[in-house]
């Protein structure tokens, strides 16, 4: 690996976990978010999230340039089938400090290292230079602009030079920046609760171009590191992570276990859908099924519209339960959490629901009756 030049910002690591083997090679149903269908043949991950010298360093010796590309190869990339094993384990519930920092190490990092940062910042610099230049420029052909960090000063018959040199520092201002939140949040995040859902029905998740969910439970502005924060990432056609907000009680050596059905389902892949960049992927039919459900659950009527109060509903009882599990330390037969599934099983969304069986039998075993 002398010259990666081709580089994936979602590694194949990862999206190898929503695709199909053939011959050895790994192959993904794809969509443009312009398009109305996906592509005709499928698409293999070799090909798929990739930029040309993303990671390459500008203005270093050959042997230096290549650094960062390396280091996501071997110190993320190879680790994380390692990783994706231990979180779609259903007997694994406890994990090491070591085990938790890279969870949240590999997992994040398909949130700090795609290009979309720097994609706007490449937009921003774009627009301040059109406006020096059509609003700035004398006679002459001399651009002269102050903006806060920017100062212009030069002819136009220079501005390719000018082009070039905002690009090689917004690339190092990319390089460093990222990799500087990316540590902080990792230190940021280590206290928050993690878990994975199964999704027990007949339906496949589906992946993008920029697959970490992140927002505020109180609604706040976007702010990457908010404490109210929960962040979900789906890592295969039947898992899904979810790191929930910041908790002084989270249980630092528990990651929990659960299931969700197929509205639960349906709805991550609009939210999927939503947050791509260019490109949502999936296994062979899974993005047709989704255009498909987005079509049947996405029309305005009565059974609709009870389905998505349904699921605000069970998110806020699940999210109250959670809190509950948090101040036990994650001890299920706790009086607390039989008093809360007591209270949760008399509800109708909750009746077929696998997660609060599972509650159930667990807390019968300890001897506490929720009926």
């Amino acid at each position: 690996m002398s010259k990666p030049k081709h580089q994936h910002f979602i590694p194949k690591s990862y999206l190898k976990n929503f695709s199909i083997e053939k011959d050895g090679k790994f192959f993904l149903e794809g969509k443009l978010r312009t398009d109305d269908k996906p592509k005709d043949r499928l698409l293999s991950i070799r090909d798929i999230c990739v930029d040309k010298n993303l990671y390459t360093i500008p203005n270093l010796k050959e042997e230096n340039k290549y650094a960062l590309e390396k280091y996501y190869a071997t110190q993320i990339d190879e680790i994380y089938p390692e990783i994706y094993e231990l979180l779609i384990d259903p007997s694994i519930t406890y994990i090491t400090p070591k085990q938790r920092a890279q969870i949240i190490m590999t997992t994040m990092s398909l949130f700090f290292r795609t290009p979309k940062f720097l994609n706007f910042n490449e937009r921003r610099l774009s627009l301040i230079l059109n406006h020096a230049v059509n609003n700035f420029q004398d006679k002459a052909g001399q651009v002269k602009y102050k903006f806060r960090d920017f100062d212009f000063d030069f002819n136009i018959k220079n501005i390719e030079d000018v082009i070039v040199n905002l690009k090689i520092k917004n690339k190092l201002k990319f390089l460093s920046e990222h990799l500087d939140d990316w540590n902080k949040f990792i230190q940021f995040k280590f206290k928050a609760g993690l878990m994975v859902f199964e999704i027990y029905e007949d339906v496949d998740l589906i992946t993008s171009d920029n697959p970490v969910i992140m927002h505020s439970i109180e609604g706040n502005p976007f702010n990457v590191f908010d404490p109210t924060n929960i962040i979900s990432l789906p890592i295969d056609s039947k898992h899904y992570l979810t790191i929930f907000p910041n908790s002084e009680e989270a249980s630092l050596n528990r990651i929990f276990k659960g299931k969700r059905d197929k509205m639960f389902a349906i709805g991550t892949n609009y939210q999927v859908d939503e947050n791509s960049e260019e490109w949502i992927l999936g296994r062979p039919n899974s993005i047709t099924a989704h255009i498909e459900d987005q079509l049947k659950y996405g029309a305005y009527t009565l059974d609709n519209l009870q389905i998505v109060e349904d699921t605000k509903e069970r998110a806020t009882d699940m999210k109250q339960l959670w809190e509950i599990l948090e101040s036990t330390g994650g001890v299920i037969a706790h009086t607390k959490v039989a008093e809360k599934i007591r209270e949760l099983r008399k509800k109708r969304i909750h009746k077929d629901d696998p997660e609060m069986q599972h509650f159930i039998l667990e807390l019968a075993k300890h001897g506490y009756l929720t009926v």
